[in-house]
Formats: structure tokens, C-alpha cells, sequence
């Protein structure tokens, strides 16, 4: 066959190829031709079915890499809060500590000027 991947011009060995085995001088003849090769075809159950141990084998591998995934992201250590400036404020009198220090998030702003302010 002389085609290439960029010529867009009709390709006469296939045409004449195809035109070979789908023409018929009986139509007859080639219907039979049809059914019997659909006869030999597997039914779609029997192809779906030929996929069920590789699907289960794919679901149960994602299934385990997102229960790692998972379990590693809820044991990871949350980021640490670094308030360089209220520190000396605090050392001097005490207050506000529980308030920068005590909880898991960050702090608010009101309450850093508070503490660094002595408030």
C-alpha cells in the first residue's frame, strides 16, 4: 500500500482490497458471511468477565496505597506557630501565654498585641 501518514488523497490498493472482500455477487452469501464471524465473537459478559481479576487487583492495590496515604497524613505533626517578638513581653510578666501557646492553630492577631502589650 502506498500510504503515508500525511497524504490525503484516497489510496486505490486499499479501495480495491476492500472493495474485494466486502462486494459480493450474492448478497446472500455475504450475509451468511457476517452471522457466522458475529457467531464466533465472544458475548460481552464472557469479555467483561476476562476483566474481573485484574479490576479487583487494581481496586484492592488503590485501595491499600490510599489507607497508607491516609494513615500517613493523620500522623503527620502539625506546622509550629514562631512568634519571635511577644516572647520578651511574656517572659516579664506571664500573661497570654496559654493564650499564644495553648491551642493547635495559629494564634489571632488581638491576641498577640494583647500579649506582647501586657495587656
Amino acid at each position: 500500500m502506498t500510504h503515508t501518514e500525511f497524504d490525503h488523497r484516497p489510496d486505490r490498493e486499499l479501495q480495491a482490497a476492500l472493495r474485494d472482500v466486502l462486494t459480493a455477487p450474492d448478497d446472500a452469501a455475504f450475509a451468511r458471511r457476517v452471522v457466522a464471524a458475529l457467531g464466533a465473537a465472544p458475548a460481552w459478559w464472557e469479555v467483561l468477565g476476562n476483566w474481573v481479576r485484574p479490576g479487583l487487583a487494581a481496586s484492592l492495590l488503590l485501595t491499600a496505597l490510599a489507607g497508607y496515604w491516609l494513615g500517613q497524613a493523620a500522623r503527620a505533626p502539625e506546622p509550629l506557630v514562631i512568634l519571635d517578638d511577644p516572647l520578651p513581653a511574656l517572659a516579664t510578666n506571664g500573661e497570654g501565654v496559654t493564650a499564644l501557646f495553648g491551642g493547635t492553630r495559629p494564634p489571632e492577631v488581638d491576641v498577640v498585641l494583647a500579649a506582647s502589650s501586657g495587656r
